[in-house]
């Protein structure tokens, strides 16, 4: 009975990421990309929200943002050398292209909040917040990011990309884990999107 209870408690929220997943998904291939993105992130933080009853790693915590940014900073510090180095290394030049106000706003709004509303704080929570989890929901993580923007997308192009979301999902999940806010784990998942997308070489 009790082996019964606890596969039920994992196969529940692996149905939903599955069903979840397959709409977005579908919206990927049939609707305009600022449709899909509006939607996807409506169902990502509907669904903790019907589904789970607590909601307080929502809540503001001074510590959990602090260790939001003090990590963002310290690991993007560490990315962009490695571009910088990189640039060094093919001749190029490391540049940051000037991001609008409401792309910055979508970014935090409609990608990083829903996105950790529903991995970390939806799923990671209840497959377990512990080491094993952050890595179970940092491939799901990951497969999402394959299935939507690769499969159902751009092709090529940004399949590398989505695959190595897995890397910076461990750092959000860990950042949940060790802090028990939502808020650590959504500064750090803004501000590496943003890092990310505006970052090229001339």
């Amino acid at each position: 009975m009790e082996r019964s209870r606890n596969l039920r408690n994992y196969l529940i929220p692996l149905a939903i990421y599955a069903v979840l997943i397959t709409l977005i998904f579908l919206m990927r291939v049939f609707l305009p990309w600022q449709f899909v993105v509006s939607l996807s992130a409506l169902l990502m933080l509907s669904v903790p929200f019907i589904l789970k009853s607590d909601t307080s790693d929502l809540r503001l915590n001074p510590e959990g943002i602090l260790a939001g940014i003090g990590v963002s900073a310290a690991i993007l510090v560490i990315y962009i050398a490695v571009l910088y180095c990189y640039g060094l290394y093919s001749g190029k030049s490391l540049i940051f292209n000037r991001l609008s106000y409401p792309f910055i706003l979508v970014q935090l709004l409609l990608v990083a909040l829903p996105e950790e509303v529903f991995f970390r704080g939806y799923l990671q929570q209840t497959l377990g917040n512990t080491v094993k989890g952050v890595i179970a929901v940092s491939f799901l993580f990951a497969l999402a990011h394959f299935v939507t923007l690769c499969v159902a997308g751009d092709g090529s192009s940004v399949c590398g990309q989505a695959v190595l979301t897995f890397f910076p999902s461990l750092v959000m999940g860990y950042l949940y884990m060790a802090t028990g806010t939502l808020w650590a784990s959504i500064i750090f998942h803004f501000l590496a999107n943003i890092v990310h997308i505006s970052a090229g070489f001339s």
